[in-house]
């Protein structure tokens, strides 16, 4: 996992060697008014800051207060929003009563903020920050850090404690439920979802289900402190984002309609063959097609049985979109079917032998099953299942 901060990755790093054996790395953004001396990286604001506290010494207020001014502006240009914050603070220490220097400083380190952020995290959170107010969403924008996750990898486990909200950038999360060889899928997360919410906002105090990438991912991430941080200046936020979080329900809502849907469904047995393709994102196979063995189907979905020597091999299947083809028994004749679903359960059987749970992207059409002619065998074609769009 690799981890930086969301408004630094928008501008290449510049490097400069400064010594022997040393390595400066800053963004370019903030090269302007650096100079590089001696081995040392010397800003031209020093003489300025030098200035400030004479000022401050000799009791001059009027002239620490422009100066202070000055540096505000200089820092919140530079991006430097830590520096002029801290300045800023200063300001208020010095004369309290500067209140034009204070407000339009204000303004304007909130302008440069807003003017540095990610447009592609924005274009991806664009409804969150909409329902935020400036002042808010800057606070809760430089709150974020962000992170790379590599295929498989997992962010947290059931049971853990859990202490991180992440917001998907770009990837896709699956959501599971179980452990080891009986992981069930229950959602799969992509750019604009939030996951560890429960946890986050202390709903629960451990995880009630599992979270892993199925693809490269780039994720943002709010630390718990952020919220104590808010609490004074920003009383509102922390509810903001809860209810964004939630808006579509949460994963405890989907594992209980989940067991409705596994009752409600009609489930035939059915034996036979079918040929099955891995599918990318996109719609386009993912290796080659392999032959299952049929086990059942509903019009929602289906079972099917294949070998695996290992286990972990297995589990990296859950998740995975994927094609089928077979001819069906019918009680009217033979008919082909070509369908697109999800595999959201492994669950392990004899001698190397696993079962794979498919859920249709599509539903056949109501009574489907009810025609199929059960005393007869699925028969899958030879191995060049064609994918076709929408099929």
């Amino acid at each position: 996992m690799a981890v930086g901060g969301p408004g630094v990755r928008r501008v290449p790093p510049a490097q400069v060697n400064v010594g022997a054996g040393y390595r400066v790395r800053f963004p370019a953004a903030l090269k302007t008014g650096f100079e590089i001396t001696g081995g040392r990286i010397v800003s031209d604001l020093q003489e300025k800051e030098a200035d400030l506290e004479k000022h401050i010494q000799e009791g001059d207020t009027e002239a620490a207060v422009a100066c202070l001014y000055e540096l505000i502006v200089a820092h919140a240009k530079r991006k430097n929003f830590a520096k002029a914050e801290a300045l800023r603070d200063r300001l208020y220490e010095v004369d309290p009563m500067a209140l034009s220097e204070i407000v339009k400083s204000g303004e304007i380190l909130e302008q440069e903020k807003s003017e540095s952020r990610d447009e592609g995290h924005m274009d991806t959170w664009s409804k969150l920050y909409t329902s935020l107010l400036t002042e808010e969403a800057n606070a809760f924008y430089y709150a974020l850090s962000t992170a790379s996750f590599e295929p498989d990898q997992t962010l947290f486990e059931e049971g853990d404690r859990n202490r991180r909200l992440y917001l998907i950038n770009q990837g896709e999360i699956k959501i599971t439920h179980g452990k080891g060889e009986r992981e069930v899928l229950l959602k799969m997360l992509g750019p604009g979802d939030m996951v560890g919410g429960e946890t986050f906002f202390s709903r629960t105090a451990f995880c009630t289900y599992s979270a892993a990438t199925l693809s490269p991912v780039r994720a943002s991430m709010l630390e718990p402190s952020a919220l104590e941080t808010w609490k004074e200046e920003f009383p509102g936020l922390e509810a903001k984002i809860n209810e964004y979080c939630f808006r579509t329900g949460n994963i405890q809502d989907i594992l209980n309609s989940r067991n409705m849907d596994r009752r409600a469904r009609k489930r035939v047995s059915l034996s036979g063959t079918l040929v099955l393709q891995l599918l990318k994102k996109d719609g386009t196979p993912m290796g080659k097609p392999f032959k299952g063995g049929f086990s059942d189907i509903s019009d929602g979905g289906l079972a099917f049985l294949l070998r695996v020597s290992k286990p972990e091999t297995a589990r990296l299947l859950l998740g995975r979109r994927l094609a089928a083809t077979c001819r069906l028994p019918m009680k009217g004749g033979p008919k082909d079917i070509r369908v697109r679903g999800r595999i959201i359960a492994i669950q392990p059987r004899l001698f190397n032998e696993y079962s794979a749970h498919v859920r249709f992207e599509k539903g056949l059409a109501q009574g489907f099953v009810d025609g199929l002619d059960t005393t007869s065998k699925a028969q899958g074609p030879d191995l060049e299942l064609k994918i076709e769009e929408g099929s």
